[in-house]
């Protein structure tokens, strides 16, 4: 990450940044990559798509795993905070509106051809 590249290198932080860019790009690398993975190995390859409910039970589970229990577990390392799921759930809508519903949409297309 660009603004992680400036904290470390320069010493300078920008708040929000540090606070909130991770958990906004962190549903749709992680998204992104299981997509791609599985995109490698189903029949269909690039016209494989994650419909809303994977997208969404992704977000449950990553705001259940970083906000509530692993602060629970290690307090001194982990802060829960809302506004990471806020950012999940915001990283989850773009992925699926800028990348999903657009292979989706492909798919159907290649459906209605046969």
């Amino acid at each position: 990450m660009v603004h992680q590249l400036i904290d470390k290198a320069f010493n300078y932080s920008i708040p929000i940044s540090h606070a909130y860019l991770d958990d906004l790009v962190c549903i749709p690398i992680i998204l992104g990559l299981g997509t791609q993975i599985i995109q490698w190995i189903h029949p269909i390859k690039n016209l494989y798509f994650l419909d809303k409910n994977v997208i969404i039970i992704t977000v449950i589970f990553y705001s259940i795993l970083f906000e509530g229990i692993l602060p629970f577990v290690n307090p001194s390392i982990y802060t829960a905070d809302w506004i990471d799921i806020v950012m999940y759930s915001i990283g989850a809508i773009l992925f699926y509106n800028l990348i999903s519903k657009k292979v989706k949409e492909e798919y159907l297309a290649v459906l209605k051809e046969l």
